[in-house]
């Protein structure tokens, strides 16, 4: 006799059903209406679990952002606490240790719509978006560029903050990009997502490495 699947609990239900909707259309364009629609529940129960469409909107992308910057933290403390040798290998460390947490979550397919949603959250132009930026990931964020910026003291920091925020974009939406798929034929979502990993270090140690010596020759 074959077993009925057990129905989601109503919070799990929402959440998975939110950042489908977000993800798709951001969080000024999801219908909290269509969010329970899709999860087969009511406005009391999106009410009962999360409060408000911001405060849903906020559990969403906190999910997954809170455990990026816990795993990223552990790394930048095991790179503090035995740093590479030379520059190249300490800058190309931490680029890693930043970078690649997040692409690691394209091998995850429960994870699909949270890339996306991650990538449509970095450049939307929005206060709330801005907000949880601020409060989840600005400590992490500064605590890395501190160390790049230690890594390559060269670099004036309103520079290194430019190449940083470049990383961050490279990073976001390298995974979903529309470019890439248009140029190749092929779905940008990789395959092998270390081999992405790996041109992204590539990519944005060898920028910050000629930064590095550019500032250093008009010393």
């Amino acid at each position: 006799m074959s077993s009925v699947p057990k129905k989601k609990p109503a919070r799990e239900a929402i959440a998975a059903a939110a950042v489908r909707h977000f993800a798709a259309y951001g969080f000024s364009g999801a219908s909290l209406r269509e969010i329970l629609r899709d999860a087969g529940a009511n406005v009391a129960a999106a009410h009962y679990h999360f409060g408000s469409k911001e405060e849903l909107y906020r559990e969403v992308v906190s999910t997954f952002l809170t455990r990026l910057c816990a795993e990223r933290q552990r790394t930048l403390l095991e790179i503090e606490s035995s740093p590479p040798a030379t520059q190249r290998e300490r800058v190309a460390t931490l680029v890693r240790g930043y970078v690649e947490p997040h692409i690691r979550l394209c091998g995850d397919p429960d994870a699909q719509h949270y890339v996306q949603l991650l990538a449509r959250f970095v450049t939307e132009n929005e206060e709330l978006t801005g907000n949880i930026y601020t409060e989840i990931l600005e400590p992490t964020r500064t605590r890395y560029l501190k160390a790049i910026a230690a890594a390559a003291p060269q670099i004036s920091l309103a520079e290194l903050s430019r190449l940083f925020s470049f990383m961050v974009s490279l990073m976001v939406t390298a995974p979903a990009d529309s470019a890439y798929a248009s140029l190749t034929g092929r779905s940008a979502w990789p395959r092998y997502p270390q081999r992405l990993v790996e041109q992204i270090v590539a990519f944005v140690t060898a920028g910050i490495l000629d930064a590095a010596d550019r500032a250093a020759s008009r010393a």
